[in-house]
């Protein structure tokens, strides 16, 4: 959060600066859990697809299900084992985003509630806005209501 200083913007308590900082690791955090969530879902996605895409094949070019050749009755159960381990990524990297992602809140809604304790002096509770600007362009993070 060394940018606060970049910035030029008005000290801050150290213990400001602290919950800032968390607050944006928190973002982050929960960035990263949401797009590893969309990205397995994508791929379950795709997945579903195939496996659809081959069985629709075999149901129109083969009397038997799935043994016309080798290599077609290995595909099948790839595509169910790599289908069933992206589904539980994709559930487990779903509740990591949940849980990242009420932390965060959570953080954030202190800070607006402790904001008259974290800007204690009169300068810093005049140029808070400032701060919030700040976190609001580059980060993403609005503190200014709930």
């Amino acid at each position: 959060m060394d940018a606060l200083k970049e910035w030029k913007l008005p000290q801050q308590s150290k213990v400001t600066i602290v919950l800032l900082q968390e607050l944006v690791e928190r973002k982050n955090s929960e960035k990263q859990y949401k797009a590893k969530s969309q990205t397995y879902g994508y791929f379950l996605a795709f997945i579903l697809l195939a496996m659809g895409g081959v069985v629709w094949y075999e149901l129109d070019h083969s009397t038997s299900f799935f043994i016309s050749e080798l290599s077609m009755r290995s595909l099948p159960i790839m595509l169910i084992i790599s289908g069933v381990i992206t589904y539980f990524q994709l559930r487990k990297y779903s509740k990591k985003s949940k849980k990242a992602e009420d932390e965060f809140e959570s953080l954030r809604l202190e800070i607006i509630d402790r904001s008259d304790e974290l800007f204690k002096d009169q300068k810093q509770w005049e140029s808070r806005h400032d701060v919030f600007d700040y976190l609001k362009e580059t980060y993403d993070i609005n503190l200014y209501y709930k």
